[in-house]
């Protein structure tokens, strides 16, 4: 885990904050991969800071909606062989619209108000 933190945590950070000096967080869901004792101990030494995320709320978590992107543009493809489902899955991320994802972002303030106001299911 550590490996994928260094190679596209770290270089993302680099392009889109630190070179500007602005503050990050890093938000993850709750995979036991992310909270492992060698994980949380690497992202403190790396000044790496770490939103704490609800335990069943996707809403919280535009990741879902990224997830649903690229499952919907795997309808009907050859993605049995998990080669190839890994290459497509790749392929799909690395041509996600900037708009896209810009879109995900904005929509956090409104997110957490509805998570706020209404509690578990919003419209997110």
């Amino acid at each position: 885990m550590i490996k994928i933190y260094k190679k596209t945590l770290l270089s993302s950070a680099k392009g889109w904050f630190i070179t500007k000096n602005e503050n990050w967080i890093v938000q993850e869901d709750n995979d036991p991969k992310h909270r492992s004792k060698l994980c949380t101990q690497w992202k403190t030494q790396s000044g790496i800071v770490t939103l704490d995320c609800l335990s069943q709320s996707p809403d919280a978590n535009p990741i879902e909606n990224v997830w649903a992107h690229i499952k919907q543009k795997l309808r009907g493809r050859c993605t049995y062989i998990l080669k190839k489902l890994s290459y497509e899955i790749r392929r799909i991320s690395r041509f996600l619209p900037l708009e896209y994802a810009i879109k995900l972002v904005e929509s956090m303030p409104r997110r957490c108000q509805a998570i706020i106001a209404g509690g578990d299911k919003t419209y997110y």
